[in-house]
């Protein structure tokens, strides 16, 4: 049995929230105070057993801020949808009154935290009435006049709760609990006081359902007896005895009546709290000595595997563990092996975290993603298991395994081809005045030119974060019998992408690149004719498609920081005149000799496109002032504003420009080139605050 779907109202952080579906296992993540254990703690409102009847009275502190209080009738709940249980027949019964669906086999069970109900006129003629059935016995006050909601001012002592199954809330399964129970476990942070404490160890409990043969514990308990009697006998031990007695006697008087003995302890409970777990085979390393990693690793464990036998039993306990921030103390590498394995190994496993080690190795169908939008309201979404095929599936789940699922983490994410773009989109943003990493935002190398599965992780039906995609234009002129995809790379993957993202838009798009792909690339280096407005189309959807590849697209921009750059890897001041006479052909026109020219001496073994774009990016953040150059590449008066649009169509970097744009908009509430004067800073486009 697991979950599948949770509804939260009205709780804490919550105004709305729903997940659906619910993964199992499942692996929450979120920024700090978006409300990760928040929604544990709504999720033991209806299913933890051992959380005590008068906590799940809220006080006003648990009502979400910004929506109607206490005092105004506000009603909490917290729906949760169960399945998985077709073929378990104890649960059948267990859940049958809870039934909303036979296909597949689903309960609803519902928390409800609301005033009680009754009509004014019946209470006046019948005086005080009895709470609606199913309604927790432990309300804010047991046996007082019924409230109407419809006052001006409730307080607590005027609401009730119940836990109900189905639709009904008169249909009380409070009971329910018991059997398909919710356990949280802390952040683990001090495990290793817990282990050392035989009342609070899992050890004790785990023997206590596991117990040694009783054959075999009477025969201890006898050996055991024997030796005390022998300790009881020695000298000393009577010794000390008679001295205890002498010294209560002289304090208190014969009155008081004790008469003290010394003795060990010799019940089997007590025998099964003298066992203490080592941390070596040799039984010399006591749980003390392990560092708060590996005692996290031990309790962890042994909950499991308590875990595991109450579920085998015949009652069959079916516990949800929850483990909020189980990377406590743990090292990386640790995290990635242990969570690696529990993920694969147990489906009734929730964790909240803010581990990028941890979600690294998380399916992609277990994630939850939990955001605040713009307007304060915490949503959440999950990946839908069909979103994305399985080949493509484990392709992401690679990637986020060896990028650290860098993208699960930030506010806005902006996918580009590979290193090149990885160090220069953030070196010119900053040279714009904008901090990336300030505000959240990630660029992120796909190592390729895959794009549309990650607009499908990360698009409206998937994740539904904000990104943007910027790719090389790749203008070519091959065959178009032979390599019909490859003119045009750069719109035939924004095309795509497009698809994903705006169905009708791709489809007419892809209709005017397929008519486009049949004309000749021009001999002069200037575009076929169409492109511009596929170009602009695209970036209206946040992908941005260059001229040919970026290296070459900016070199009318920053002709002198790249020379800049290659000087001070090149030595030979040859190579160093042929590049720079390659940069100035670049800016005249971009024939694909021209390109050659700029491109192979870059890629050159000693350099490389990535150490070229490393010493470049250093370069580029520290430009003067970036909208000035712009509007010299413009040929516009230097205190004109310069839109998105025309951006978008300059040739070269203009689509580069153009993202970097939408960004400052989105961040700063400002154009990259705005028109010069004190003018007031315009509200963010899209709500991505400043990072903590």
């Amino acid at each position: 049995m697991q979950l599948s779907r949770v509804r939260v109202r009205n709780f804490r952080s919550f105004e709305d929230l729903t997940i659906d579906p619910f993964p199992s296992p499942a692996v929450i993540v979120g920024e700090n105070g978006v409300g990760k254990s928040n929604l544990l703690a709504a999720l033991r409102l209806v299913l933890d057993p051992d959380l005590l009847d008068r906590h799940r009275v809220l006080g006003p502190d648990d009502i979400r801020d910004g929506g109607p209080r206490l005092a105004q009738g506000v009603e909490v709940s917290v729906e949760i949808e169960l399945s998985g249980f077709d073929d378990d027949l104890d649960a059948r019964s267990v859940l049958d009154g809870a039934i909303v669906s036979l296909e597949p086999l689903t309960a609803r069970l519902t928390y409800l935290f609301r005033p009680r109900r009754r009509p004014v006129s019946a209470a006046a003629a019948t005086g005080p009435q009895q709470p609606d059935p199913g309604v927790g016995e432990d309300s804010a006050q047991q046996g007082a006049e019924t409230a109407d909601p419809a006052e001006d001012v409730l307080t607590a002592a005027d609401y009730e709760w119940t836990i109900f199954g189905g639709t009904d809330p008169g249909n009380s399964m409070r009971n329910v609990k018991q059997y398909a129970a919710f356990s949280v476990l802390p952040a683990l942070r001090d495990t290793e006081h817990d282990l050392g404490r035989p009342e609070r160890s899992p050890l004790t409990r785990l023997l206590r359902e596991l117990p040694p043969a009783p054959e075999n514990l009477e025969k201890t308990l006898t050996t055991m007896k024997q030796a005390r009697s022998q300790l009881a006998d020695d000298a000393n031990v009577k010794h000390l005895t008679q001295q205890l007695t002498a010294r209560i006697i002289a304090l208190a008087g014969p009155r008081l009546g004790i008469v003290p003995s010394l003795d060990f302890a010799g019940r089997e409970e007590d025998l099964l709290r003298s066992v203490h777990l080592y941390i070596d085979a040799a039984g010399t390393r006591d749980i003390g000595r392990a560092s708060t990693g590996m005692a996290n690793v031990l309790y962890l464990a042994l909950l499991l595997e308590r875990l595991e036998l109450r579920r085998n039993t015949a009652e069959g306990e079916d516990t949800l563990l929850a483990v909020e921030e189980p990377e406590a103390h743990l090292h990386p590498t640790l995290q990635r092996h242990l969570f690696f394995h529990l993920l694969r190994s147990l489906d009734r496993l929730l964790l909240t975290t803010h581990s990028p080690h941890i979600a690294a190795v998380t399916p992609l169908t277990s994630l939850v993603l939990m955001y605040e939008q713009g307007d304060g309201v915490v949503r959440a979404r999950a990946v839908p298991p069909a979103l994305l095929e399985e080949r493509e599936r484990k392709d992401l789940e690679r990637y986020l395994n060896v990028s650290r699922a860098e993208i699960l983490f930030a506010r806005g994410i902006i996918l580009v081809e590979g290193i090149a773009e990885a160090y220069l989109v953030p070196a010119l943003a900053k040279a714009a005045g904008l901090d990336l990493d300030a505000h959240g935002i990630v660029v992120a190398s796909v190592e390729g030119t895959a794009f549309t599965p990650y607009a499908r992780l990360l698009g409206p039906d998937g994740l539904d974060r904000q990104f943007w995609i910027l790719t090389d234009g790749d203008q070519t002129d091959l065959d178009i019998g032979q390599y019909p995809h490859l003119r045009e790379g750069g719109l035939t993957r924004a095309v795509d992408v497009l698809d994903t993202l705006a169905p009708p838009t791709g489809q007419d798009c892809r209709t005017r690149l397929e008519a486009m792909r049949q004309l000749p690339l021009p001999a002069d280096g200037s575009a076929r004719t169409g492109r511009a407005q596929l170009v602009e189309d695209a970036a209206g959807h946040r992908v941005f498609v260059g001229e040919h590849t970026l290296e070459v697209d900016i070199t009318r921009l920053l002709h002198g920081e790249m020379q800049a750059a290659f000087d001070e890897l090149v030595d030979g001041p040859a190579a160093r005149r042929n590049f720079g006479e390659a940069l100035a052909a670049a800016q005249a026109a971009t024939t694909q000799e021209q390109r050659k020219a700029v491109l192979t001496r870059i890629e050159k073994k000693e350099i490389s496109k990535g150490r070229y774009a490393q010493r470049l990016a250093a370069h580029i953040e520290q430009v003067d002032d970036l909208p000035a150059r712009i509007r010299l590449l413009l040929q516009v008066e230097r205190d004109t504003a310069v839109t998105q649009d025309e951006l978008v169509r300059m040739s070269g970097c203009g689509p580069l420009l153009a993202l970097i744009d939408q960004l400052c908009l989105t961040c700063l509430g400002r154009p990259l080139v705005p028109a010069p004067g004190p003018e007031p800073v315009a509200e963010p486009a899209d709500a991505i605050p400043a990072a903590d």
